[in-house]
C-alpha cells in the first residue's frame, strides 16, 4: 500500500513543538481502524468493526490480517507474546480481551465500575506495567471533570488511580514517563486537542492543537513513542476521505508550548489511601464537600476549611470514591 502525499497537510505547517510529518492512507482497506500500537518496524491497527488485527510496515504497506471475532477494536497493545483488546462499547461494561499472537483467547475480563457507572465505552488503552491506562467516553458528564482516565490492573475489582480530564469525548491515550497524554474528539463541540497531565504532581501541564485547521480531523487512537505521534484518524470536511488515515507527527513535550485553563481544584493525598487523607481546599473560604460513591450514592458530607484538612475515611468501603464540592472541581480518589 502506497503513501498517499497530500501537499497541503504535508507542508511545513509547526505549531509550538509539532510538526506533521507524513501520513499513511490504506485505501482499498474496508475496515475502518481505531486501537494501534508502533514497534521499530511494524504498525498494528485494531479494526473498528470486525475487530482484526492488521499489520503494516512504516511505509503503509499491508502485511497482514489476524481475525479476532471480538468486534470494535478500540484500544490495542503489542506484549511480547499477545495482544490485548479493548471492546468500544457495551452497556454492562465492556471487555478487555488478551489473544495470543495466533488469535487464540488467553484471558478475558470486564471493565470495572467507574464514576458513574459500567466502564461502557471506551477510547483507547495503553500499558503501563502489569497496569493498563483507558479513556472513557461514556460515562461522561456536562461539567468538568467531562471524563476520566483509568489505571487499572486486570483483574481487579477496582482502578487504582484516576485523572480527570477536559472534554467529553476523550479517546486516544498515551504514557510517556510520568506524563499521560490524552486526544479529544469534537462529537460533543469539544476543540481538537492534545492534553497532558502529570502524574507525579496530579496536575495538568495544559493542552495543545491538532495541526489541524478545521477541527474535524476525529482524531482516534494514539501512539507516541517520545518523539513521534502517531494519530489514528479520518479527516472529514474539505478534505474527505472514505478509508482510515494514520497522521504522523514530529512532537516533542518536553518543548510544547501547552496552554491551561486552569480550573480550582481539591487535592486528596494519600491516594490511594486506608484510614486517613489529608484534603487540600485551595480557596481562602470554607467550604462544603460530599464524598460520593462511583454509584452517585452520598456517603459523607464535609465541612472543609482554607488549606489541609484531615479526614477519617477508615469507614468507607475499598474502592473508587469521588469528592466534590461547588464551584471547585472534583477529584477521585481510591480506599485501599
Amino acid at each position: 500500500m502506497k503513501k498517499l502525499l497530500l501537499p497541503f497537510l504535508l507542508a511545513p505547517v509547526t505549531l509550538t513543538a509539532q510538526t506533521l510529518v507524513d501520513s499513511l492512507s490504506y485505501q482499498g482497506v474496508n475496515q475502518s481502524f481505531w486501537g494501534i500500537h508502533v514497534t521499530s518496524d511494524t504498525i498494528f491497527l485494531g479494526a473498528d468493526g470486525p475487530g482484526d488485527v492488521v499489520f503494516s510496515d512504516h511505509d503503509g504497506n499491508i502485511l497482514g490480517n489476524l481475525p479476532t471475532g471480538y468486534t470494535f477494536n478500540h484500544g490495542l497493545v503489542r506484549k511480547p507474546s499477545s495482544y490485548l483488546i479493548a471492546q468500544d462499547y457495551t452497556t454492562n461494561g465492556a471487555h478487555l480481551y488478551e489473544i495470543g499472537l495466533d488469535g487464540a483467547l488467553l484471558n478475558t475480563w470486564t471493565f470495572p465500575d467507574v464514576i458513574g457507572g459500567h466502564s461502557s465505552g471506551i477510547g483507547d488503552l495503553c500499558l503501563d506495567g502489569d497496569a493498563v491506562w483507558y479513556t472513557m467516553y461514556y460515562p461522561d458528564f456536562d461539567v468538568f471533570p467531562y471524563a476520566y482516565a483509568y489505571k487499572w490492573i486486570p483483574g481487579d475489582p477496582a482502578p487504582i488511580d484516576t485523572v480527570p480530564m477536559h472534554g467529553e469525548q476523550p479517546y486516544g491515550i498515551a504514557l510517556r514517563g510520568d506524563t499521560l497524554f490524552y486526544v479529544t474528539d469534537n462529537l460533543n463541540g469539544d476543540l481538537e486537542r492534545i492534553y497532558a497531565y502529570d502524574l507525579s504532581t496530579g496536575q495538568d501541564i495544559g493542552s495543545t492543537a491538532l495541526p489541524d485547521s478545521d477541527n474535524d480531523q476525529s482524531p482516534h487512537g494514539m501512539h507516541y513513542d517520545g518523539s513521534r505521534l502517531y494519530l489514528v484518524a479520518n479527516r472529514s470536511g474539505g478534505s474527505a476521505f472514505a478509508f482510515q488515515t494514520i497522521f504522523i507527527y514530529d512532537f516533542d513535550a518536553s518543548t510544547a508550548v501547552w496552554e491551561r485553563d486552569d480550573v480550582p481544584a481539591l487535592s486528596v493525598f494519600p491516594n490511594p489511601a486506608k484510614d486517613l487523607v489529608t484534603i487540600n481546599n485551595p480557596l481562602g473560604r470554607r467550604i462544603n464537600a460530599r464524598l460520593f460513591e462511583t454509584s452517585g450514592r452520598v456517603i459523607q458530607d464535609l465541612l472543609l476549611s482554607p488549606g489541609m484538612n484531615s479526614v477519617d475515611i477508615s469507614s468507607l468501603a475499598p474502592g473508587l470514591h469521588l469528592l466534590r464540592a461547588d464551584g471547585i472541581a472534583p477529584v477521585p480518589f481510591v480506599v485501599r
